[in-house]
């Protein structure tokens, strides 16, 4: 027997000899590894942070923008106000209609006085003019473009009653007397009311105001921020005021792109946002609806520009990580090796033993470390599984030899039949036929019960079973109790659990005709249930059972009960059902004092 190794007690040089420390060692210049996590995390919680900011920036620009810009059309609409609202005015306008439809342009240096003083304090204005379904009525300067298809919109403005309408950024050019200038601007019209009754005169004013002034106010609050792109859009999509005026007058799929133009207007909130990838790069979009019209400010900002910063911490810790790796590994791979060469030695004996070959030992270099204590219990256990390996095959030697004897007495099935046959024809050369019928019965009986190891029989054999059994207990009792078979043809062939209906018999033949000597009657029948499966019934006219006795049996089969049945018992039977078909399926039992017993067995389809 080989002696197991002692417990070593030496001190153990913590950086030379333990590969416990090796391994702190490795793990502590692995730490480097949570270094660059939190260099990562630091990125992602800084990235967030500055998107953050930068939205909730967005969000006070996009809302002061919208302000200012609400503010300032405010006061485009007193200013529309005073014009017609102002006696002067609208009789002046109300004369010149009068004129000949044939004059479509009409001008009154009256008329444009008094426009002249009105809105002369305030220099957003480009001009004003009046228009009817038959005139044009110049007011500070003239329209150059006259014709049906600049008017028309405007003539809409008569089907609004007395709200005010609003129309896009166009580029319009204006003439006097003296000279003419093309300019962009965007127009506020009304219709003119009569100050007695309030009704409508069928003239509108249209006030021309320059997208300058709206270009402006965006850029007083955007200046700060170079990278922050501000603009202005109708509820059409129409761009109002773009800080490139190549962009204005067009829809604002031209800067964003057919999905973001859709996000913006198909959006229901009044403030909201979204990141958009158009043109190869990614943006964040921001917006705010006015509250005057159905204009809304937009705010649009590149993400690079976004997380530049970000980019740039992102490229310093990766740099760092790339250094601290590259040291970690030129480390690792000296501390690898020192680990690696024993544990290949090891692997490779451990191969040997694989192969059979028990003869193979680990020689320690006495470094005292865990490799050395390793290989000596890795020396024990090749010596013990040698010697474990001899004591088996000794044991099996023997074990092999008790199994051969053992197999030498068994008796086989089919000498039991073939000698109960012998016995058969041997009582009937002696003229023994009872004892030859008895034999043949109880060879059938066993044949059925053993079968071929299998669970269950067909139904035709169990009835055989029971017959056999019953014929047997005639000749052990001589009872007179009549038994009845009524087997339909379609389940003959079907499978069922073996030896559910002997004991059932049996517990008829003993308990229900006790206290009878002839009369007694056992009917059994078997046919398919109505719900699905088999059924057998086994019903008696015997002395029946109280209804404690049967609610007991009933809820549930009893182990005590089955005992006062006597043989294998109802219990048994129920359970062997359950098990081999499921719980849904066994007996159920009905019984009347002095009037006789059924129980049922429901079983399922098993071919």
């Amino acid at each position: 027997m080989a002696k197991r190794p002692e417990k070593k007690n030496k001190r153990i040089l913590i950086w030379t000899s333990s590969i416990r420390y090796k391994w702190m060692l490795l793990l502590f210049l692995f730490s480097l590894t949570p270094l660059v996590a939190m260099g990562f995390i630091s990125y992602s919680i800084s990235k967030s942070t500055i998107n953050n900011k930068v939205t909730e920036y967005s969000e006070q620009l996009l809302k002061q923008t919208a302000d200012n810009i609400d503010t300032r059309l405010g006061i485009y609409k007193d200013m529309m106000m005073q014009v017609v609202n102002n006696n002067e005015i609208v009789s002046m306008l109300r004369t010149l209609d009068r004129v000949d439809n044939g004059q479509y342009d009409l001008d009154s240096l009256s008329l444009t006085t008094k426009l002249s003083t009105i809105i002369a304090i305030n220099q957003d204005f480009q001009s004003i003019s009046f228009l009817t379904k038959t005139h044009y009525i110049k007011g500070i300067y003239r329209w150059s473009d006259r014709s049906a298809g600049i008017v028309t919109p405007f003539l809409k403005t008569l089907e609004d009653g007395s709200n005010f309408r609003w129309f896009p950024t166009r580029f319009g050019t204006y003439v006097d007397s003296l000279n003419s200038q093309s300019v962009h601007v965007f127009s506020l019209a009304k219709q003119i009311y009569k100050t007695s009754d309030d009704s409508p005169v069928g003239i509108i004013a249209v006030l021309d105001i320059r997208e300058d002034v709206l270009k402006e106010i965006v850029s007083k609050v955007t200046k700060s921020s170079s990278d922050l792109q501000s603009f202005i859009i109708d509820g059409g999509g129409q761009i109002i005021s773009y800080p490139d005026n190549q962009f204005l007058g067009k829809n604002v799929r031209e800067v964003l792109g057919e999905q973001g133009s859709n996000q913006l207007l198909q959006s229901s909130d009044e403030t909201n946002g979204f990141p958009l990838k158009h043109a190869g790069q990614k943006w964040i979009v921001n917006y705010k609806k006015l509250h005057t019209n159905d204009w809304m400010v937009v705010n649009v900002i590149s993400e690079s520009a976004l997380y530049k910063d970000s980019n740039r911490m992102l490229q310093i810790i990766i740099v760092i990580a790339l250094i601290c790796i590259g040291f970690s590994i030129v480390t690792a791979m000296f501390l690898a090796n020192s680990i690696s060469k024993p544990i290949l030695k090891m692997i490779r004996l451990m191969r040997q033993v694989m192969s059979g070959d028990l003869t193979v030992r680990f020689k320690a270099k006495r470094r005292n470390d865990e490799f050395d204590i390793w290989g000596e219990n890795f020396n024990y256990m090749v010596t013990r599984l040698d010697e474990l390996l001899k004591a088996v095959y000794e044991e099996q030697s023997h074990k092999r030899a008790a199994e051969l004897k053992a197999l030498q007495a068994q008796i086989n099935p089919h000498f039991l039949y073939n000698t109960l046959d012998i016995i058969k024809w041997t009582a009937l050369l002696q003229k023994a036929n009872n004892a030859a019928e008895m034999v043949s019965l109880l060879s059938r009986l066993l044949r059925i019960s053993l079968g071929k190891g299998e669970e269950t029989v067909t139904v035709e054999e169990e009835i055989e079973h029971v017959q056999c059994y019953l014929g047997i207990q005639k000749f052990r009792f001589n009872f007179d109790i009549q038994t009845y078979f009524q087997i339909d043809e379609e389940v003959r062939n079907l499978k069922t659990p073996k030896l559910i209906l002997q004991p059932i018999v049996e517990n008829a033949i003993l308990h229900a005709f006790t206290d009878r000597e002839s009369g007694g009657e056992i009917h059994i029948r078997c046919s398919l249930h109505p719900d699905g499966g088999i059924r057998f019934l086994v019903a008696d006219n015997g002395r029946g059972m109280d209804p404690g006795l049967v609610k007991s049996l009933q809820t549930p089969f009893q182990e005590a009960s089955a005992d006062k049945m006597g043989g294998i018992g109802l219990a048994n039977v129920d359970e062997r059902i359950k098990l081999i078909c499921g719980k849904p399926y066994g007996l159920d039992i009905q019984s009347t004092l002095d009037e006789g017993t059924s129980i049922g067995i429901w079983l399922p389809v098993i071919e």
